[in-house]
């Protein structure tokens, strides 16, 4: 039977990162419906959420009192060589699937031949095919600003993200079930599994878009990627670049 300190600290280990989960979630979703009423907020929305991601690890082991070092966490470009490996590996690999399922799911929900429960969920997902170009209509156009916006992906976006999610919440959650599987020379277990589920719950709690939850599913990629190389530095480039390539393609492909 294990001690009571045992116990104590095993339940410890659960309830700061939840908590933390749930008060930084709530702050990004104050945030998202005060800004559709305060101009001021609106101008500032994806920077306050970034901050609140950013600086929430720090301020729950200051209050827990349990240690956590960004730098350990994997916020570093090392190491180098293989995290460049691992991206061309996960852009190789997936974009073209991606792709692939773009233009085949717009492509059977927007000509109207497609099964009645992919309509329903077209319908709850992405109700944009009035816009739907197809392949004859495609023309490769980059969303305006592009520059800006590829390093307000990676900057806002991607990075602040990639800290909480992988670089803080799965590591917490490794002290707590350590992953002792592997995928493809990368620890996997619980611990990624439900990040990435938080992950899509965190985005979908923030403004209650069901499709805001298909997230988990490139969270899974992410926290692959952050267990191989130790470094939050390839998810993160990854992240942007995903959010990159989905905007060209609807750039391109809906008028």
């Amino acid at each position: 039977m294990p001690d009571t300190d045992t116990i104590t600290r095993a339940k410890a280990g659960l309830v700061e990162p939840v908590a933390t989960f749930l008060a930084a979630t709530g702050l990004a979703a104050g945030l998202f419906w005060l800004a559709r009423s305060v101009s001021l907020v609106h101008e500032i929305l994806h920077g306050s959420i970034a901050l609140v991601f950013l600086l929430a690890p720090s301020y729950a082991a200051r209050i827990s009192g349990r240690p956590f070092d960004y730098r350990a966490a994997g916020l570093g470009l090392t190491p180098v060589k293989l995290n460049l490996r691992v991206l061309a590996l996960a852009l190789g690999s997936t974009w073209p699937l991606f792709l692939g399922g773009f233009l085949l799911y717009y492509g059977l929900l927007c000509s109207g031949s497609a099964p009645v429960w992919v309509q329903r969920v077209g319908d709850v997902l992405s109700p944009i095919c009035p816009g739907w170009l197809g392949l004859q209509g495609f023309s490769l156009r980059l969303p305006t600003g592009f520059v800006l916006l590829a390093l307000s992906q990676l900057l806002v976006v991607a990075l602040p993200e990639e800290i909480f999610f992988r670089g803080y919440l799965m590591s917490r959650l490794e002290e707590r079930w350590p992953s002792r599987r592997r995928l493809w020379g990368a620890r996997v277990g619980w611990p990624l599994l439900i990040s990435s589920l938080l992950f899509g719950l965190g985005h979908f709690l923030v403004d209650f878009q069901p499709a805001r939850l298909a997230v988990m599913v490139p969270a899974l990629a992410f926290g692959w990627m952050r267990q191989r190389t130790g470094s939050l530095a390839p998810a993160a480039v990854f992240h942007a670049l995903c959010n990159l390539f989905s905007e060209v393609l609807h750039e391109s492909f809906f008028g």
